[in-house]
């Protein structure tokens, strides 16, 4: 499809038609009649230039000077070009073919055969939404409907996606699924108002028991989310599975009209944050299963990946890979500790940023536990939210030194005296849970300050 704007489209065909006017070759009644007022450049795809005239005529007649046109667009362009003349019939199904063979390519299976529940490793960063996935599975529209999995990019939202996809293929062979990308969700449903086919598009999704969508976030077109929030009720109102991940808890979207919210929030929301070592020990082990024999890699060298590279699923499995790549160039003995600091010796732990504010500490622990800013700072008491923010009260104070009102003030306005209990509890359970110094430990790696 052209790199062209209709706008710029329109200009170039502007000045093209005075080139041909200017060439003299026609008198004017013949020039506005056939070339001027009913034609129309509608696509430049490369060396291809689509001209649409609305009779056969004017396909005719312009035809017959189809190399003077060729000769004055180029010029225009400055650069050869070829040119086809359609008739807008002929382009118009050209376009609605295209757009069937779109719908049907969405609504194709793009559940990828490698995520399932088998390979997914669960840890404390991920069991709750694990166990939510798992449950939509066997329990589709009776209880966590929608169900809502947030958190941030490369941590494991879409493979549980897959997973489910996977799971209900296989044990449920019966059931339509349909996983889609916000974007392409859009996509659809735009081009079905162009084509004036959205009920038809609408009664496919409707037939689905399953409707997977990855990125809810990027669902910001105001149109399609009044079709979504037909549809949404309809598939809820039928007892049909939805399921919806985001980089964000549903309370924190943005460009996502308010009713849409709060449907979301009604059903179960579960986080997805930054495995633990334990869990992306397990990660790494996960993968060099049936590689054993082939590879020889010593297991602090898997310690030192999973205290280093956590913070993202994806980059862990890819330090893994180029690890292994290195190991395939370099030719080692065996992969230890020595070689694979050496291999990273230039990498950064974690992006740097110009100075360590409470800001980036609340932002790095949320990420840590899966959970969001606001919950951290909220008045709830609930036991994983209450030690994340205890674990950001310490550490404000251990590396920031601030007074205990201000850190405070960061927390949502807490009481210095509240401030100060919680950053002794924090010191005290230092001292008897190994957890707790593990998470510092990794926390303080993820800001760079240990």
């Amino acid at each position: 499809m052209s790199k062209f704007a209709t706008k710029q489209l329109d200009l170039i065909w502007q000045q093209t038609l005075s080139l041909i006017n200017e060439n003299a070759h026609f008198d004017d009644a013949i020039f506005h009649s056939w070339f001027k007022d009913d034609s129309k450049l509608y696509d430049i795809d490369g060396d291809l230039a689509t001209i649409i005239v609305p009779y056969k005529v004017n396909k005719m007649i312009m035809m017959n000077s189809i190399d003077l046109i060729q000769e004055k667009l180029s010029q225009v362009l400055d650069h050869p070009v070829a040119c086809q003349i359609l008739l807008k019939s002929e382009v118009e199904t050209i376009q609605s073919n295209a757009s069937i063979q779109r719908t049907k390519f969405m609504f194709e299976d793009k559940i990828k055969k490698e995520y399932t529940f088998d390979s997914f490793v669960v840890g404390k960063n991920n069991r709750e939404a694990y166990a939510g996935a798992m449950s939509v599975c066997h329990y589709p529209g009776q209880f966590n409907n929608p169900l809502f999995i947030f958190g941030n990019s490369g941590l494991g939202k879409t493979h549980l996606l897959h997973a489910i996809g996977n799971y209900v293929k296989e044990n449920k062979p019966d059931k339509k699924i349909l996983y889609i990308y916000s974007e392409d969700f859009v996509t659809l449903l735009i081009e079905s108002m162009k084509n004036k086919n959205v009920e038809e598009v609408k009664d496919m999704i409707c037939s689905v028991d399953y409707l997977l969508i990855d990125d809810i976030q990027r669902l910001k077109q105001s149109t399609s989310q009044e079709i979504f929030f037909n549809l949404y009720n309809k598939l809820i109102g039928d007892h049909k599975q939805i399921v919806i991940t985001s980089d964000i808890h549903p309370t924190e979207l943005k460009g996502i009209e308010n009713r849409l919210i709060s449907r979301f929030s009604s059903g179960l929301s579960v986080s997805v944050g930054s495995p633990e070592f334990e869990t992306a020990k397990a990660i790494l082990q996960k993968k060099l299963e049936g590689r054993k024999e082939e590879i020889m890699i010593e297991d602090e060298v898997l310690d030192y990946l999973a205290t280093r590279f956590a913070s993202d699923v994806r980059k862990l499995e890819g330090t893994l890979n180029e690890l292994f790549f290195k190991a395939i160039l370099y030719n080692p003995s065996k992969i230890d500790l020595e070689f694979t600091k050496n291999i990273f010796k230039d990498n950064p732990i974690s992006a740097p940023d110009d100075e360590l504010t409470p800001k980036k500490i609340k932002k790095v622990v949320c990420e840590y536990y899966g959970l969001t800013v606001t919950q951290i700072v909220s008045k709830s008491r609930t036991k994983n939210i209450a030690n994340a923010r205890h674990i950001a009260v310490y550490l404000c104070r251990k590396h920031l030194s601030m007074p205990f009102v201000k850190i405070g003030f960061e927390f949502g306005n807490r009481d210095h005296s509240t401030i100060s209990a919680s950053y002794e509890k924090m010191v005290k359970l230092l001292k008897e849970n190994e957890t707790f110094q593990q998470a510092i430990i990794q926390i303080e790696n993820k800001l760079g300050i240990n």
